[in-house]
């Protein structure tokens, strides 16, 4: 039984000599600079992504869904709904640049940008392949 005693206090140690590289490499990776790195490049390549297809969709107007068909007559008008995207990644961006400005960092509000991003583009796409038919 003391052996095994012996064996259970010494592990830890084995354990820590064996962990103590990937811990440095965690400290590395999770510290202040480099994850302020990232949440810049982030920011900035989802600037550019959404510039784009912010661009893209003022240049470039898709046909307007056909207004549905609603018993009361209450329809949402195209001109509304379509926005909402675009103000979304640029208050999502500008949000997220401000906090980072005044040492915060909301990775929310990069989610959703990016998935504001990904509607976009998604919905660009849509229009494209399915423009012919």
């Amino acid at each position: 039984m003391a052996s095994s005693a012996t064996k259970m206090a010494n592990e830890p140690e084995q354990t820590r000599e064996e962990q103590q590289p990937d811990v440095q490499l965690q400290d590395v990776v999770f510290s202040a600079p480099v994850t302020s790195v990232c949440y810049w490049t982030t920011i900035f390549l989802l600037a550019i992504v959404g510039t784009y297809l912010i661009d893209w969709w003022l240049t470039h107007p898709g046909p307007y869904a056909a207004p549905a068909n609603d018993p009361w007559g209450i329809t949402t008008p195209p001109w509304l709904i379509l926005p909402l995207a675009p103000i979304g990644v640029v208050g999502s961006l500008g949000h997220a640049a401000w906090c980072a400005l005044r040492g915060q960092r909301t990775w929310k509000m990069l989610i959703t940008a990016a998935s504001l991003v990904a509607v976009m583009g998604c919905s660009k796409l849509l229009e494209i392949y399915l423009a012919p038919i």
